[in-house]
């Protein structure tokens, strides 16, 4: 289905609908049974940045979140004069039922970037914030607290330096009483230099006040080779939350403890960039030398490598989706073997571009819109 511009962000099942969003800032609710567009929102004409970025427009990057109680969807469109603006529209026809401008404390908002997707959780959307491709400018990473009743917005700072990028593409991993986020590079990157919060994970509560925290022992030198943790989205699986980040070094980490600088348990992985999927005790990472299993106990085990796809996998009809970004291919995947069952055409598609399954479908965000493949393999 062809929409209005790019769809970066995943698409998000809405149960009778599946609401995908564009850089052109379209919000979209398509049919799940064909694709078929059921309804459209333009919120406001996008951002075009400068000195660097390698999105152009910037409109809606992040992925739309949808709340089954109130019926809504709600989206971070970024507007022409980079104001980032969390609205929330009513799924049944799309009109704006709240809208509240998000622009961090922290940073000159022409850089920054709403890449991230929203997750909702105890009646608060969170939106992590990083900077554009390249590293330009004056940011630092942060997430917003967006209480939905009130419309109130808390805030959580990722670095007291600077930078400290919170871009990796997936949802914040949700936990009993917490949520996990991973936070890039920062700008302290020589031994003796004081810790700034960089290259973790962080534990924040529905205030977005940080519980807790993670960092390697060698956040300097990671901070100095741009090797941080920030690019991939924490996962929860087999009691542990488990990240990769740029280095190839993964570590485990106790949910309730994530042991500050220098503690978890550390695993050779992979540079890995995007969400993980799991099932089980298995842990599928988004390895930019393709995807990899692993198998998550009092050691980590790895399973295979499946060479030929590079974007965040997802897990439907028994099966593990991924997509080739780089040459327009989503594999279906054996989980047992990561043998290819299926390698489907999808034509051009943006950066960690990851299916949604909905019913026996898969809607993936592409270069020019929305392509529906069925999930049978």
């Amino acid at each position: 289905m062809k929409l209005d511009g790019p769809v970066y962000g995943r698409p998000a099942d809405g149960g009778d609908k599946v609401f995908a969003a564009t850089e052109n800032d379209t919000v979209y609710a398509l049919s799940p049974a064909d694709g078929s567009v059921m309804w459209s929102r333009h919120l406001a004409e996008p951002f075009r940045p400068h000195d660097c970025g390698n999105i152009v427009p910037l409109g809606i990057t992040g992925a739309t979140v949808y709340d089954p109680a109130s019926h809504v969807v709600y989206a971070v469109a970024e507007d022409a004069s980079a104001h980032h603006v969390l609205y929330g529209l009513d799924a049944a026809d799309g009109h704006t039922v709240s809208q509240v401008t998000i622009d961090p404390p922290v940073g000159d908002r022409d850089f920054l970037q709403q890449r991230s997707a929203l997750t909702l959780w105890h009646g608060h959307v969170f939106a992590a914030f990083g900077g554009l491709f390249g590293d330009c400018g004056d940011y630092t990473g942060a997430v917003a607290s967006v209480d939905t009743a009130s419309q109130s917005v808390k805030w959580f700072e990722a670095s007291s330096s600077r930078r400290g990028g919170m871009w990796a593409p997936g949802a914040a991993a949700v936990g009993t009483d917490r949520l996990y986020f991973s936070i890039g590079n920062g700008d302290a990157d020589q031994p003796g230099q004081p810790y700034d919060g960089t290259d973790s994970v962080v534990a924040l509560n529905e205030n977005a006040e940080r519980v807790d925290f993670f960092a390697p022992a060698s956040w300097a030198v990671d901070n100095a080779r741009d090797a941080d943790l920030g690019s991939m989205n924490p996962v929860l699986a087999a009691g542990h939350v488990i990240i990769a980040g740029k280095s190839g070094q993964g570590y485990l980490l106790d949910p309730a403890r994530l042991g500050g600088i220098g503690g978890g348990t550390a695993f050779p992985a992979c540079a890995a960039f995007g969400a993980a999927a799991a099932q089980g005790d298995v842990v599928y990472l988004p390895c930019a030398d393709g995807t990899r299993a692993y198998r998550i106990g009092s050691q980590v085990t790895a399973l295979w490598h499946a060479s030929h796809t590079g974007g965040p996998p997802v897990l439907a009809g028994g099966r593990v989706w991924v997509t080739d970004y780089d040459n327009g291919v989503l594999s279906c995947l054996d989980p047992s073997t990561g043998a290819a069952v299926r390698q489907i055409p999808v034509g051009s598609l943006p950066h960690f571009a990851t299916p949604t399954p909905v019913g026996n479908k898969l809607f993936l965000g592409t270069a020019n819109g929305v392509a529906v493949i069925s999930a049978t393999a």
